[in-house]
């Protein structure tokens, strides 16, 4: 009687770590060692992918009908403290559509590991019909190119404004 209650609590218990509600899971070690960023949207990809990831865990639970994935693999690295963020941005002008933007994080200590980390983020996300994944790149707008480096410099304007204007008020033009 004791052996089938501990093999029931078991059992129980490993159902349940297999249908944990999770929204975002991320670390330093993963069997994907290469860089890479993909929008995962069906359960036979989730669970191949998951498997590679890491082979010894249950695989998450994920409604394919409402969610989808995101993942993103940095690959091997020697810096121990690197971590992915994750934004998720719903596209102003196509409602189907998600815009996933990430970035490496590296720790301000920037220290080198004796072992060699894998950092990576896995995010749940709402389904839509197109999942774009951008790297959080530097933007460069070229309309703010020309603009002075102290925003605050008002010698420009001053000096247009007593070139256009006539004489002033108080007499001191």
């Amino acid at each position: 009687m004791k052996i089938n209650l501990a093999v029931a609590a078991l059992l129980l218990a490993v159902s349940a770590s297999a249908q944990v509600k999770w929204e975002k899971i991320e670390g330093q070690h993963s069997g994907i060692r290469e860089r890479r960023a993909v929008a995962v949207t069906e359960k036979a990809a989730w669970e191949k992918m998951w498997r590679e990831h890491n082979s010894a865990a249950p695989v998450p639970a994920v409604d394919f009908a409402a969610e989808s994935v995101v993942a993103v693999f940095l690959g091997q690295t020697r810096s121990a403290g690197t971590k992915v963020d994750v934004v998720v941005q719903e596209d102003a002008l196509d409602k189907s559509r998600l815009n996933v933007f990430y970035k490496e994080v590296r720790s301000g200590k920037n220290f080198a590991a004796l072992i060699m980390c894998e950092p990576y983020a896995i995010v749940k996300v709402r389904k839509a019909s197109k999942i774009a994944i951008e790297t959080n790149g530097a933007v460069s707008i070229p309309e703010k190119a020309a603009a002075p480096v102290n925003p605050r410099d008002t010698t420009t304007v001053r000096m247009l404004l007593e070139t256009l204007s006539g004489p002033s008020f108080d007499g001191s033009r």
